[in-house]
């Protein structure tokens, strides 16, 4: 009888080897978390970590966006992959690889062409290469750039001694790799002089240089770029602690002292139906406190942190205060006559996400109503309002909108149906100053607008609008909302929130490039 083989024994299955050297790179990179790792791509941080299990051979992106948020070098990890498809042949393939996912790069006979078929979320590396106007946002900028110096041949360590050793234009920064593998994997910003450095040194021509300075000078800012040398620009919170007393209030502070608590009683082994009698409650109790469901009391927290042995009068007087802030009303409390409790969970979220990726099949996103489509939509809604209430429905609108035009806004990312924009909600005059309102938004740095035309036909978003939410702070993983007539649902499951991203990835496929919107909206101008 013929030995079975082991799917998991590296030394004879090419995909469980492979998944070792793709462990073996995150240990090199410090061993980050998952999360953190899925906070620098496109992919949920349980699609990264089955990458890397060996059970499946993960796909081309999910591998690519491994090795960028370890810092590996693509090109390297193209060849490894590819000589792995090839070892594992066309049938085994198809077993290990992820369903649903497009087909990776395939070889081809010319070794200039090597990367002509590798694809970027919709863009090929050979648009990388001649077209960097076709970005619609700075982290697509960058996954242009990467391909432009993966398709160069050089690693981030070539490109850094060709930038000390060639005399190039201008200033001619000479480029430190730690700088370039965090603005090509998208931790931080980059400086126009370095993207232009970075092209100039994978054989740009004085043509490519201008096309790069232009996609730069749209979509990087120059009070965003960071500064050439040191520590995070000014606003930047990726070098401190985030200020959640200002940016998510009590919600935030709930679910980060939830998930603490959480994690010592995990720690110290105790169940949650031992917790709940401790605190003279239930397990279905303490399950909603350690979710930031519901208020903390003092005492039960106290009760708690002894029961779960912290006895350091420091670290219990900083939980307890935490206690006192996460029950301190937040901004919207005034606007509670108007506002469902369902409602004030998600309020708290959007305060403190870092992006926001929505999906509408029927009217404008609420952050980027005008108050006039705002008031309509109001009123279709809540049709026996008084006129009163229907005022402080909006104000609680655009008070919401009001964060997006401060410093340090988060990123806003809306991906709209076509229907959404063609029904003329409240009037014709209405729908044109939202028409209008809706080409000034998509022109602010932190907001990507996209629109799915109807002759894109059917998409895998049928089931109706939803909204991730992502976060800065590593402790609060990613959220689904999904908004209902008189309820809501918030999905944090892994599995969930990764159905969601792969969904919202496909729509942004699927939809009109932010450019391409802009003047499909320009030309809606001239018919409403």
């Amino acid at each position: 009888m013929p030995r079975q083989e082991n799917p998991l024994d590296p030394t004879e299955n090419p995909v469980a080897a492979f998944a070792v050297r793709l462990r073996r790179l995150r240990a090199e990179a410090g061993t980050p978390t998952y999360r953190a790792m899925a906070a620098r791509s496109y992919y949920g941080y349980t699609t990264l970590a089955e990458a890397a299990s060996g059970r499946r051979m993960p796909s081309w992106e999910i591998t690519r966006a491994y090795v960028r948020a370890c810092g590996g070098d693509l090109a390297v990890w193209e060849r490894l992959w590819r000589e792995t498809a090839e070892a594992i042949g066309p049938s085994r393939d198809s077993r290990h690889g992820k369903g649903g996912e497009r087909s990776p790069p395939q070889p081809s006979p010319e070794p200039d062409q090597d990367q002509d078929q590798d694809q970027d979320h919709g863009s090929a590396s050979e648009d990388v290469a001649v077209d960097p106007a076709r970005a619609g946002t700075l982290p697509e900028l960058m996954g242009m750039l990467d391909g432009l110096r993966a398709r160069a041949g050089l690693s981030l360590r070539m490109l850094v001694e060709r930038s000390r050793d060639e005399p190039g234009h201008g200033t001619a920064p000479v480029l430190a790799r730690t700088t370039v593998a965090d603005f090509l994997q998208g931790s931080r910003p980059p400086r126009l002089q370095d993207v232009l450095r970075v092209v100039e040194l994978c054989g740009g021509t004085a043509s490519d240089l201008r096309a790069w300075e232009t996609a730069c000078d749209r979509l990087l800012p120059v009070e965003q770029a960071p500064p050439a040398e040191g520590g995070p620009a000014e606003g930047d919170q990726a070098g401190g602690p985030i200020d959640y007393s200002r940016r998510g209030g009590p919600t935030v502070l709930r679910i980060l002292l939830g998930a603490q608590l959480r994690r010592l009683r995990e720690e110290r082994g105790i169940s949650t139906d031992r917790a709940g009698y401790e605190i003279r409650g239930s397990h279905s109790k303490i399950s909603r406190m350690e979710l930031g469901r519901v208020g903390f009391k003092e005492r039960d927290v106290s009760d708690l942190l002894t029961l779960y042995g912290v006895s350091d009068p420091a670290e219990r007087a900083s939980l307890l205060e935490l206690v006192k802030k996460a029950n301190a009303p937040a901004w919207w409390h005034r606007y509670g006559d108007v506002l469902p409790s369902w409602f004030e969970v998600y309020l708290g979220l959007e305060e403190a996400a870092s992006l926001l990726r929505t999906y509408e099949v029927q009217f404008v996103p609420g952050l980027l109503q005008t108050e006039d489509y705002a008031e309509a939509v109001v009123r279709l809604g809540y049709s026996d309002a008084s006129d009163e209430e229907v005022e402080r429905r909006v104000q609680l609108r655009t008070t919401r909108q009001r964060r997006f035009a401060s410093p340090g806004a988060p990123t806003l990312w809306a991906v709209l149906d076509e229907a959404v924009v063609r029904r003329p909600v409240g009037g014709y005059d209405v729908m044109r100053r939202q028409v209008e309102h809706l080409i000034a938004m998509s022109e602010l740095p932190n907001v990507t607008l996209q629109i799915v035309p109807f002759g894109a036909g059917g998409h895998a978003a049928a089931g109706g609008p939803f909204t991730i939410l992502r976060f800065a702070e590593p402790d609060l993983s990613d959220i689904v909302y999904l908004e209902q007539l008189t309820s809501a649902l918030y999905l944090d499951k892994p599995t969930d929130v990764d159905t969601y991203v792969r969904v919202m990835n496909e729509l942004s496929i699927k939809a009109l490039h932010p450019r391409t919107t802009r003047r499909l909206l320009l030309e809606l101008l001239d018919g409403v």
